[in-house]
């Protein structure tokens, strides 16, 4: 993963070591930033970072009287402030921000400049500032002062004259930085108090599994993760929730807190009481959510019974590090899925409030009963009237083919909800969790956030009506219509937590084509996109690159310095499922010359080891596809994110072109001018049926936060 470039500390200019020290105050000045960072590029390829206030001090205990000609001193000359800061720089694209952040805290200064090709883009700096009362901070207040009494300037006794760094009216004042404290390596530790963990466990014996926050990862502990949340700079406190689940254990305990101060050890611990049902391999998910927000899953896999290896088999981590609960927003209802043998489990969550059930639903069940409802949204996809396909022919669909479509919809999605929760095997606890989930989407708009690596349904066409009645279908049941829905993929080291996509000093939008379509559709529809994106790039300063061939679009994926923020296919699309001939690494995007980059060929000549920079948000537009395959998630999304994209857009099944690019621009016009992700895509889905009668909204699918958003939004048209 790269280095996230939203992480990086901005407020910087870099000059060289033959710099005067006037120059540097003049680029300070430049900045209306006192507290800018100056980065100093040495001639043997190292950096060294300071501010103008160190810069100060160091004058002032080497001169006893300054004077005006401290201003052509090069920079150079004063080594005693540019040797011990110096050290190296890294590339953005070298590593990933957990990585640098442990490198930043042993480089000189605690300060580590990041670059991208050979120039600097940021800085990861943390530091601890401090005013030393015997020198003299007059430039923080815009002045550099010689010999005027310190009643009057507070400048050192003894100078002469006055130098003045620039007028206080043109000079922005700004107040000094929150303090930030250095950053202490600390762990998630999960531990079963009073038991060796070298020791088996006993069935129907009682254990007190605890969870808490050290400053080392014990040699008591039965499995555990970083703790590295970024504490906001009023912020002393921060309370996690963590939910146990499990099929192998009684669970006799309800949430617990879990309170960690900004330094140091937790303040107690989140206590459970755990039984083993049973010998053999036993699996406990413990959740943690901020806010109703899910942060990240350590799932702990126990031995029961003698065994050769007692005690913890394996702890494995999925979701976001605990530092994404620094940007996690709150969530109406989260809803988590995990495999959990041959069926799987859901911990449903609504602020304080959480429950966990069982959804008795097997993969394939759950393959076939997805392959049908996006069969039937193919089916609407080349619904004819009079010999005409209608949702290919244009965005206005006719009110009579509405009534056509709508209960259609609706059916299908009714029938996928009573699937997953009100099947043969379901239990009245899962049917009540679908009762509660049904009665919420009926009120008013929810966020809904949902993790799972494998649950990967239409999550937007479930129809949430208490009974199904074709004379009287209501577009606002459509969970899709009315609330704003983000699946986020459960995977390792998921290393995007930011929520901004940051469009300074400008956005880089690659335009990934079949230009091949236009001479199929015997419509401009490249050529108009193509069009729009140079009136955004001419309005917005928005860099806009354009790729054609399969050649084109491999050689980008797999360089490290590909600069993309966003990553837009429109194109043909195959994705293939497990079970079918050659499997996902058969998935293939179509582009111009009928060239074929399948997920294969990606994997071998653009390997996720080589991260994407920009950490992306990758929307593949697939108009006019062969096919998708139900199991969309197991082709490019899981992919793209391996190599550090922040999250996917993807189709449910083929989409008509004219609709796809008429959505794809309306899209970006919204989320561009700094619309978050998830309400552009309700505010869309509803533009589009309530004003055009047009379903198709629902056919496309978010796998990223919604809260992602373009920071600051650009300026369009």
């Amino acid at each position: 993963m790269p280095i996230a470039t939203n992480e990086l500390k901005r407020d910087f200019f870099v000059v060289d070591e033959w710099a005067t020290v006037g120059q540097v105050r003049d680029q300070v000045a430049d900045t209306q930033n006192k507290w800018a960072y100056i980065i100093v590029r040495l001639d043997d390829g190292r950096y060294s970072v300071l501010r103008l206030n160190e810069l100060t001090q160091v004058l002032q205990v080497q001169s006893e009287i300054l004077t005006p000609e401290v201003l052509d001193t090069p920079l150079a000359n004063v080594s005693d402030l540019l040797a011990p800061r110096a050290g190296d720089a890294v590339e953005a694209a070298s590593m990933g921000t957990g990585r640098a952040r442990q490198l930043m805290n042993k480089m000189p200064g605690k300060r580590l400049v990041v670059l991208a090709e050979g120039e600097v883009i940021g800085l990861l700096a943390v530091e601890a500032r401090s005013v030393q009362k015997d020198l003299d901070l007059d430039w923080l207040d815009g002045s550099l002062s010689f010999g005027v009494p310190r009643e009057e300037t507070d400048a050192p006794k003894g100078a002469e004259g006055v130098l003045s760094f620039e007028d206080e009216e043109t000079m922005e004042e700004t107040a000094p930085p929150p303090v930030e404290l250095e950053p202490e390596k600390r762990w998630i530790n999960a531990e079963i108090q009073d038991h060796d963990p070298e020791a088996p466990l006993h069935v129907s014996e009682v254990y007190t599994l605890a969870f808490d926050v050290d400053t080392e990862l014990r040699d008591t502990a039965t499995g555990g993760a970083e703790f590295d949340y970024g504490f906001q700079a009023d912020e002393q406190m921060v309370e996690l929730t963590i939910q146990l689940s499990s099929e192998d254990f009684e669970i006799y305990t309800e949430p617990q807190k879990l309170r960690v101060p900004r330094t140091g050890k937790s303040k107690g611990k989140a206590r459970f009481d755990i039984e083993p049902k049973h010998e053999g391999e036993g699996v406990i998910n413990a959740v943690f959510l901020k806010d109703g927000n899910f942060i990240q899953i350590i799932t702990l896999k126990l031995q029961v019974g003698a065994s050769p290896q007692p005690g913890v088999l394996t702890a494995e981590t999925l979701g976001r590090p605990v530092d994404a609960a620094f940007v996690a927003q709150p969530r109406d209802v989260s809803l988590t899925i995990l495999e959990a043998g041959n069926e799987f489990q859901l911990i449903m969550s609504s602020g304080a409030v959480w429950a966990p059930a069982k959804l008795p639903i097997t993969l394939l069940q759950l393959d076939q009963a997805i392959a049908q409802a996006r069969q039937e949204l193919q089916d609407i996809v080349h619904l004819e009237v009079n010999s005409k396909k209608v949702y290919q022919a244009g965005i206005d669909i006719p009110p009579k083919v509405n009534e056509i479509a709508l209960p259609r919809l609706a059916k299908t999605g009714y029938r996928l909800f009573q699937r997953i929760f009100y099947g043969p095997d379901a239990n009245a606890h899962t049917k009540q969790m679908g009762d509660r989930l049904r009665e919420m989407a009926q009120k008013g708009t929810l966020k809904i956030q949902i993790f799972s690596k494998q649950f990967v349904l239409p999550w937007g066409i479930l129809y949430m009506a208490d009974k199904y009645d074709a004379d009287q279908v209501d577009p606002e049941l459509f969970l899709g219509l009315k609330h704003i829905i983000e699946h986020i993929p459960l995977q390792q080291d998921m290393r995007v937590i930011s929520g901004t996509v940051d469009s300074q000093p400008n956005l880089t939008v690659s335009l990934n084509v079949n230009t091949d379509i236009d001479k199929q559709m015997k419509l401009p529809l490249i050529a108009d996109q193509k069009k729009h994106w140079e009136e955004i790039a001419q309005s917005s300063g928005t860099q806009v690159l354009v790729r054609e061939t399969k050649d084109d679009v491999t050689q980008a994926l797999g360089d490290a310095a590909t600069p993309d923020h966003i990553l837009y296919f429109y194109c043909h699309a195959v994705s293939k499922s497990l079970a079918e001939g050659g499997g996902p690494d058969a998935s293939t995007l179509v582009l111009s010359n009928k060239g074929k980059l399948t997920l294969g060929d990606l994997y071998v000549d653009a390997p996720t080891d080589v991260a994407l920079p920009g950490a992306p948000l990758v929307f593949i537009n697939a108009c006019e596809s062969a096919e998708l395959s139900p199991l969309f998630y197991d082709g490019f999304a899981p992919y793209f994110m391996a190599k550090g994209a922040r999250g996917v857009i993807g189709t449910e099944c083929e989409t008509p072109a004219l609709f796809a690019a008429e959505w794809a621009k309306r899209f970006f016009n919204h989320f561009l001018a700094g619309k978050s992700l998830g309400q552009a895509f309700l505010d869309l889905r509803r533009e589009f049926y309530y004003d055009h009668n047009n379903l198709m909204g629902l056919l496309y699918a978010l796998y990223c936060d919604g809260d992602t958003q373009v920071v600051p939004g650009l300026q369009m048209g």
